[in-house]
């Protein structure tokens, strides 16, 4: 006779595998199907938007993300009889589900400008940090930062600020096939791997919906992550790296190299940016991944090739590397030193490539 919890245990390999197939098929089914529906409203990128793609792509790839994800969910529920989300998990979800509510209507309509999506994604925010303080980030173990965050007046705007930040971040670095994506999946893996309880789980699903994402982006060079799901991913990732920093399980400084590429690639953009008088929302292909893609198409001439070996290889040095050094050796590394060694590459490889006309005409 069969252990009643032999029958409320959810499936587990081949099964399992199986079935995650076929939540991961039609999630890109349901994403095809809203490209093309969104083709015919005007829902794809110009060739030029990203200054690495010459054709017209489609935005909705964030759909793919967050259907997996939802489905998945819905699968656990059916099976188990109960949400797998619940407590930190489901405040994390919710804040990446507002997010991704703010982009993809960007990505439907394009009528959102960036202010007002700035101001939206603040009030959103706001709100959940009103109703959830534990998002509030704890002291961290740094005594400059900490004198911040021990004082409630000043934490709160910090994590507003943050969690507000790291989407943003996210959504530019959206430029090269499997950059954002590429980061996003290490690191979910990284933060997945540790003891982060219900919502090391999500964070479980939330990556293989980025390996999904990424067969269809690296293969067709066709679909973007989009607003919707650049600040989708970019929430997830942020209140668990809140989250993983407040229960101590990981150190500051290796959280912080998982994400130096898209938080340094904004921030240098926004200050080179306000240090000619432009308006730091201004675009530009003064990225890195820009640079990058330039010189590979110059040295090699694929297009499509360049553009994949910009983004993975960008994912690969910023993300990989820290996290395979945490793998190997986690207990005799000085992450302050592998994310300075990162601020140096960084800079070290944008002034190499940068081009000396857009240096003079943009200001670099």
């Amino acid at each position: 006779m069969r252990d009643d919890k032999d029958i409320n245990r959810p499936l587990s390999g081949w099964p399992l595998l199986v079935i995650s197939g076929f939540i991961g098929g039609l999630s890109g089914i349901l994403a095809l199907l809203l490209s093309r529906w969104m083709a015919r409203y005007g829902g794809l990128d110009s060739p030029d938007k990203h200054g690495i793609s010459n054709v017209r792509a489609s935005r909705l790839g964030g759909v793919l993300i967050v259907s997996y994800v939802l489905f998945s969910i819905a699968y656990q529920y059916i099976s188990i009889g109960e949400l797998i989300v619940a407590g930190t998990s489901l405040w994390v979800l919710a804040l990446a589900g507002l997010f991704f509510s703010i982009g993809l209507f960007e990505d439907i309509k394009g009528t959102l400008s960036a202010r007002l999506r700035l101001l939206v994604m603040l009030g959103a925010v706001a709100a959940l940090l009103a109703l959830n303080p534990d998002i509030l980030i704890k002291p961290v173990g740094v005594p400059v930062f900490d004198w911040f965050l021990e004082n409630p007046w000043l934490a709160t705007p910090i994590a507003l600020l943050s969690l507000v930040f790291l989407p943003n971040a996210f959504n530019t670095a959206d430029g090269a096939n499997g950059l954002v994506a590429g980061i996003s999946l290490i690191t979910l893996l990284a933060l997945g791997s540790a003891d982060l309880g219900d919502l090391s789980l999500l964070l479980g699903l939330a990556s293989i919906s980025c390996l999904i994402f990424l067969v269809f982006n690296v293969m067709t060079a066709q679909f973007y992550l989009g607003d919707g799901g650049a600040y989708f991913l970019g929430a997830l990732v942020g209140g668990a790296l809140i989250t993983a920093s407040n229960t101590g399980v990981l150190p500051v400084w290796y959280l912080l190299s998982l994400i130096f590429y898209p938080s340094a690639d904004f921030l240098w953009s926004i200050c080179r940016r306000i240090s000619r008088g432009q308006s730091p929302m201004a675009s530009d292909e003064l990225h890195l991944h820009n640079l990058v893609y330039a010189r590979l198409r110059r040295l090699t001439g694929w297009q499509v090739g360049s553009n994949t070996m910009t983004g993975i290889g960008i994912a690969v040095i910023f993300a990989g590397l820290p996290y395979l050094a945490w793998l190997l050796a986690s207990d005799r590394v000085e992450w302050l030193w592998v994310f300075l060694l990162q601020c140096l590459t960084y800079l070290g490889l944008w002034f190499l490539l940068r081009p000396k006309l857009a240096a003079k005409s943009v200001g670099g």
